[in-house]
């Protein structure tokens, strides 16, 4: 009896390590607090998706900027102080430029990785020590609020808040960059600082943008991209199996992403028109212009870090038609 009684508690102490080893907690930093709509309506939900659809004993734990600052990110997840990243490409430019061509793409990104531009990215991040996981797609794009209609020169002689990736749009429609953070567009329009500020289509709500700015210029452009990255050392520590169930769940999410940001899209418009903002409509021919611009302007700025990987994406999105 008392040999039985062993073998039993070995069992279950075997069983318990092997419980125990399986386990992955895993730390997510993001470049945005729970403020931005993206990430209690977006990211929370992709975390559930991961934590349930793995046989392994998966646990994502999230912090904040407040825990490192969003443009100071890559590194300590390149470095593994950090698990995972959830970030746009623009914001660890001077890092490596490869995810910001992801906001000049059209199409979701199915497409994308039909295209091979999705595994073109992946191959680039991995050489930085990551891994990409998903590119979570709010195809709705970007747009640019102005405190005035746009005039028969689009917005000739105005002064338009827009971080560089913005500034080839800005310029072909007339008006001239001024180069702020997030924090400083609200009191910028209230204090006439700058004349409009570009920004994602989701966002404007929760900063109250609407208080200082009466329009929303129409039509939108590009498409923003939220990356989902991996430190590479974690990838590779976890077993085929989860690496295996991570991707499936990831490209089926990545799909579910692009209705999230429809609806937070639809809804966000509908509070802005509600506070008073109007839409006010370029004409086709300047419509025209920023298509090509941001499409054109992204992967320019995007080539002058990383100019052999840029020439390789934008001849695969040519190539498939999902460029701009």
């Amino acid at each position: 009896m008392k040999l039985l009684r062993t073998a039993a508690l070995a069992a279950i102490t075997s069983l318990c390590a092997t419980t125990v080893s399986q386990a992955q907690e895993l730390r997510l930093l993001s470049s945005w607090d729970p403020s931005y709509a993206a990430v209690g309506n977006v990211l929370v939900p992709f975390m559930e998706k991961l934590e349930s659809e793995t046989t392994g004993d998966l646990s994502l734990d999230m912090v904040g900027p407040e825990t490192i600052p969003p443009f100071e990110q890559l590194d300590p997840v390149s470095r593994g102080l950090f698990d995972m990243l959830y970030t746009n490409g623009a914001y660890h430019f001077n890092d490596i430029a490869v995810g910001m061509s992801l906001d000049a793409m059209t199409g979701n990104t199915e497409a994308l990785r039909e295209a091979g531009v999705w595994q073109a990215v992946d191959k680039h991040y991995q050489d930085m020590g990551l891994k990409l996981i998903a590119v979570l797609f709010d195809l709705n794009g970007y747009h640019i609020m102005l405190k005035e209609p746009v005039g028969d020169n689009a917005l000739e002689g105005r002064r338009i808040r827009g971080t560089p990736i913005y500034h080839p749009v800005i310029e072909a429609l007339g008006g001239s960059p001024v180069v702020l953070p997030g924090g400083e567009i609200y009191p910028s329009l209230e204090r006439g600082v700058v004349d409009g500020a570009a920004w994602p289509t989701v966002g404007a709500v929760a900063f109250k943008w609407y208080e200082v700015a009466d329009y929303l210029m129409r039509p939108t452009f590009g498409q923003v991209s939220h990356m989902v990255l991996m430190n590479l050392d974690t990838w590779n520590s976890l077993d085929e199996q989860t690496r295996s169930e991570i991707e499936t769940a990831a490209a089926s999410f990545e799909l579910e992403a692009n209705k999230l940001f429809d609806d937070l899209a639809a809804k966000e418009r509908e509070t802005l028109e509600s506070e008073g903002m109007e839409v006010t409509e370029l004409s086709q021919e300047m419509a025209d212009k920023i298509s090509e611009a941001w499409f054109k302007g992204a992967l320019d700025l995007a080539a002058s870090k990383n100019p052999e990987a840029i020439e390789e994406i934008r001849g695969l999105a040519s190539e498939a038609g999902v460029g701009g």
